[in-house]
């Protein structure tokens, strides 16, 4: 077999173990290969999988030099994924030279970073990048993300605007995005393109505020509850957002409650087994001998399983 044969045969098995397009370019005076592919695996990991095809095939490892090329589609969805998942006073992103610099170098050390993780990364991603033109740079994406009013929720667009009730991450995130840009909110940065759904208040500190128009953090689900309840302006689009969050928080606490009932019965279970009177338990419950008793009888009935019937 020629050594063209063998290179050839290589670059196809390096493309199916890397998952990635491989181009192979000879550069006569130096003698050597040169492989160039877009995004795909970092260096070190192409090295690992060359290393183990070359050697199966006779080949030195010696002959190849590396080209990764990452590309502008990479740099946007990295900006978008560093900024969903760290926090305001955690991140870098204090300015646009360490925010580019984390941006540069999450794309670097990534694999595949043009893969999205789920449907709202990508959707982000595209979104910045066509802000961008179609083309950027780490600095740009910094720039344009650290722009007051144009962090990741500007991105969104009148997505929030689309009601969806019962759909948790809709409500959090329309409540938040309305009640931190209301009027008399000194902390945010108000985009005055963005509608005014006449919210009065505003919401939470200078952080919480970029936590949102930044990051794309919501506020805690009973805080925006909270909002809505206390806002006589609130509009309907604002109260169908609240209902829909109403509805896990019940259930959440639902289950809170329960696993509390089974712990406390737990609890005076083993007392009673280990000989501790009534009384002394009623103390510790802040009631009387019969009210503990009761109340053992109450977390019975509670936590046991219901009875099926038989027909």
């Amino acid at each position: 077999m020629s050594r063209s044969t063998q290179i050839r045969q290589l670059v196809t098995e390096l493309e199916q173990a890397a998952d990635v397009a491989v181009e192979a370019s000879y550069d006569g005076r130096a003698q050597r290969w040169t492989l160039h592919w877009d995004n795909g695996p970092t260096t070190a990991t192409m090295r690992t999988h060359l290393t183990g095809l070359a050697e199966r095939a006779g080949l030195a490892v010696e002959l190849f030099e590396l080209s990764r090329i990452i590309q502008d589609d990479a740099l946007a969805l990295q900006a978008v994924r560093y900024l969903r998942t760290t926090r305001p006073g955690q991140d870098f992103s204090t300015s646009t030279s360490a925010l580019a610099g984390e941006i540069e170098r999450a794309a670097r050390d990534s694999d595949h970073p043009d893969r999205p993780r789920d449907e709202r990364e990508a959707v982000l991603a595209q979104r910045l990048l066509a802000a961008e033109g179609g083309s950027t740079t780490p600095q740009r994406l910094a720039e344009r993300l650290l722009r007051p009013g144009h962090g990741l929720a500007a991105l969104l667009e009148n997505d929030l605007h689309h009601v969806r009730p019962g759909d948790p991450l809709w409500a959090a995130e329309y409540l938040t995005a309305h009640y931190s840009a209301a009027p008399g909110n000194q902390h945010g940065d108000r985009d005055d393109d963005r509608p005014d759904d006449g919210i009065g208040g505003g919401l939470g500190t200078a952080e919480q505020v970029r936590a949102w128009q930044r990051h794309l953090q919501t506020a805690p689900a009973p805080t925006l509850l909270a909002a809505v309840a206390t806002d006589p302006e609130a509009g309907p689009i604002a109260r169908i957002a609240a209902l829909t969050l109403a509805s896990p928080i019940r259930a959440e606490l639902e289950a809170m409650l329960a696993d509390h009932d089974h712990t406390e019965l737990a609890l005076i279970t083993g007392l009673r087994a280990g000989g501790t009177a009534w009384a002394q338990i009623g103390r510790a419950l802040g009631t009387t001998r019969q009210g503990a008793a009761q109340r053992a009888d109450r977390l019975t009935t509670r936590t046991s399983p219901p009875t099926s019937t038989r027909h």
